[in-house]
């Protein structure tokens, strides 16, 4: 046991280099700047909806619509009967995108029943997507003067009290329904969620694979390249606890790394979405999650970790044999290019491809991918489909006792010192015949 822990040290330490940990650390401060970068200008965006109002009518009706827009949350910079042109100076200074103006003759044109035509213009700041986002401002103007107008006019010719009984005589009901358990909630309500759920977990575990899969690979094609395996498989450990000694250091590191990753992309998230995933802690989607039980159990959590591990440690020995067969740290590199693709395949499905309408080809060919299990795992907790969990799981594990076993079996022979793949050699034989 004690040189199974020599073996356990050395391999944390040539694995926990600052050459590890830095861009680690940097790439998690990257994702929390951008999150709260982004984060903040959403949060101004949606907090600041100004707009320049041109008034060319000046009439009692044109000020009430006026009226209804700033009772609505919108800061009305206003002009009488401007020039409109000079007021794009005026948009690009104060850093408002849209002008509206109010043509002469509208509260005519509204007491005679007849379309009056505003004109929008929207004034480019950028070209990112809040300054593109920001165009969508001049329509719901549009559509809360409408609304009031509407309602002004049908209160004034008719004697109706309730004026959006005769423009809405329907009110729609929205309930979503999860197996036998139905909320009073609207599936747009509940997407954010679910795209934060089902769109974190695969992120991270595709990050964390490839990152240590790829810090095994080079680790192992490294001693080999520099000899220093052979003295490694002179000591009288066993070859078994050696590739053991080896997952375990790395397990730990993809742990660490996780964590890590989990923290930084937290922040990225929430930014990118204008804190979406804080805001739907309202009281409406909490009863409805509580209702449709797709809460996350601390149960459910365990399993999760789980899955993600054993995901990772299946990685971690397919990274282990691929290493083996690299004749050099460079090659290394082009070996991983079968895990990559593994890796990938029920990434991209998990994402967008509901597995359960898939053909039956389909679903075998993603489920014989262990990886495929962790990734779909949010998707199964959310419909009680525990026992897809617990057979992935196991699946997974058989997995990982064949890759080990494969594994030892080559660090148990001389196969270990002289396996390689060197495809240019291939490629040159190929070329003489």
């Amino acid at each position: 046991m004690n040189k199974f822990l020599v073996i356990f040290k050395k391999e944390l330490k040539e694995l926990l280099t600052l050459q590890m940990i830095l861009p680690m650390i940097v790439s998690m401060m990257i994702f929390v700047l951008i999150g709260n970068i982004v984060g903040s200008e959403v949060k101004k965006a949606e907090s600041l909806n100004k707009i320049i109002i041109n008034d060319m009518d000046s009439s009692t009706l044109s000020n009430s619509a006026i009226d209804s827009l700033k009772s609505s949350g919108f800061e009305v910079l206003l002009f009488t009967k401007e020039d409109t042109e000079k007021l794009f100076d005026v948009a690009k200074e104060n850093k408002i995108s849209t002008i509206i103006v109010i043509p002469n003759g509208f509260e005519k044109s509204i007491a005679e029943l007849k379309t009056a035509k505003i004109q929008n213009y929207t004034v480019i700041q950028g070209l990112s997507f809040l300054s593109l986002g920001s165009s969508g401002l001049g329509q719901r103007v549009m559509g809360i003067m409408n609304e009031y107008l509407s309602n002004t006019l049908i209160s004034e010719k008719t004697n109706v009290e309730n004026p959006s009984v005769l423009k809405y005589p329907i009110v729609l009901e929205n309930m979503v329904t999860l197996g036998d358990k139905t909320a009073n909630i609207s599936m747009d309500e509940l997407a954010g969620f679910l795209n934060s759920q089902t769109m974190f977990i695969p992120i991270i575990v595709f990050i964390i694979i490839m990152m240590a899969s790829q810090t095994v690979t080079v680790s192992v094609a490294s001693e080999k390249e520099n000899k220093t395996l052979e003295t490694l498989l002179s000591t009288p450990l066993k070859r078994v606890s050696i590739v053991a000694a080896k997952m375990s250091a790395a397990g730990i590191i993809s742990l660490l790394m996780a964590a890590v990753y989990m923290f930084g992309m937290n922040y990225y998230l929430k930014g990118i979405t204008g804190g979406a995933l804080d805001s739907q802690s309202t009281t409406k989607l909490a009863d409805a999650l509580n209702t449709l039980g797709m809460n996350f159990a601390f149960g459910d959590y365990i399993l999760i970790g789980l899955s993600i591990f054993l995901s990772i440690l299946i990685a971690l020995a397919i990274s282990v044999i691929l290493g083996v067969y690299s004749e050099d740290v460079k090659k290394a590199q082009g070996l991983l290019t079968p895990l990559i693709f593994l890796v990938m395949i029920p990434y991209f499905i998990s994402m967008f491809i509901d597995i359960n309408a898939a053909s039956l080809t389909v679903k075998i060919l993603v489920y014989a991918i262990p990886f495929s299990h962790t990734f779909l795992i949010s998707q199964n907790i959310f419909f009680n489909k525990y026992f897809m969990i617990t057979g992935g799981i196991i699946y997974q594990i058989l997995i990982l006792i064949i890759f080990i076993t494969i594994a030892a079996r080559i660090f148990a022979s001389d196969r270990v010192l002289t396996a390689k793949i060197n495809f240019e050699k291939k490629k040159i034989i190929a070329m003489k015949n």
